[in-house]
């Protein structure tokens, strides 16, 4: 993944449950919705610090089943991936090289894997 079209996408869509992304070098990446959900880095769903130190706590409150299916997904700029959420949420944005270096297709996985 040294390449700079590592990072540079392709193409985008929506499949079912996954957001793909087909990399620039070739490599396809399918990302399931809900582990994507699961790590939004947005203010709502993670909380968000104040410079005087107050903080914003997340919303705790229950997702509903469609809070987990993607619908859209679109490209920030250069750097970042926006995804819509079946419930509306659509304010995280993922990171194109945080999400390269979080594939998680068998090679990349194995390649990340620490040695044994």
């Amino acid at each position: 993944m040294s390449s700079p079209d590592a990072t540079r996408v392709r193409e985008l869509m929506v499949v079912g449950g996954d957001v793909v992304v087909v990399w620039a070098d070739g490599h396809e990446s399918y990302y399931p919705g809900a582990a994507l959900r699961r790590a939004c880095t947005c203010a709502e769903c993670k909380g968000e610090g104040h410079l005087f130190g107050r903080a914003t706590l997340p919303t705790l409150r229950p997702l509903a089943p469609a809070a987990f299916v993607p619908v859209a997904a679109g490209l920030v700029g250069n750097y970042g991936l926006q995804v819509t959420w079946g419930d509306g949420h659509d304010y995280g944005i993922y990171t194109l090289a945080e999400l390269r270096a979080a594939c998680p297709c068998d090679s990349c996985r194995a390649a990340a894997a620490p040695a044994r």
